[in-house]
């Protein structure tokens, strides 16, 4: 798999997002045929958001996730983020963890996917 082939399936997976849009580009940015940047923001019909930003690698044949953080913010407050930023070792899923709220509670996660990510928010948009 090359990284324009991943790329394609995120540009897939946001133009199915019915309850949203995307605001300005979707950012994809390639260092060569397997290695790259997907960077933009999903905004909700609420008005809430999600920040996407990913460096992949797809020198394996498949997607590894080499940085992430998928940020979702509602009214300027963080609601969560995932992200595995190796900066908190004491979590049992480091890197991988998940920060909920304004206080920033951090909790054990595992590395989710887009979808996943997209699916927690629907919950939260449905409440």
């Amino acid at each position: 798999m090359k990284i324009g082939d991943y790329f394609s399936g995120i540009e897939r997976s946001l133009r199915r997002i019915k309850s949203a849009e995307i605001e300005g580009e979707v950012t994809c940015l390639t260092s060569d045929d397997f290695n790259g940047l997907v960077r933009c923001r999903v905004v909700f019909w609420d008005g809430s958001y999600l920040d996407l930003y990913e460096v992949v690698s797809t020198e394996m044949g498949h997607p590894i996730k080499l940085h992430y953080a998928y940020t979702y913010l509602k009214n300027g407050a963080r609601v969560f983020r995932y992200d595995n930023a190796p900066h908190h070792s004491e979590i049992s899923t480091h890197p991988h963890h998940k920060h909920i709220g304004e206080q920033d509670k951090l909790m054990p996660a595992e590395e989710p996917t887009f979808s996943q990510v997209l699916s927690e928010i629907e919950k939260l948009l449905t409440e």
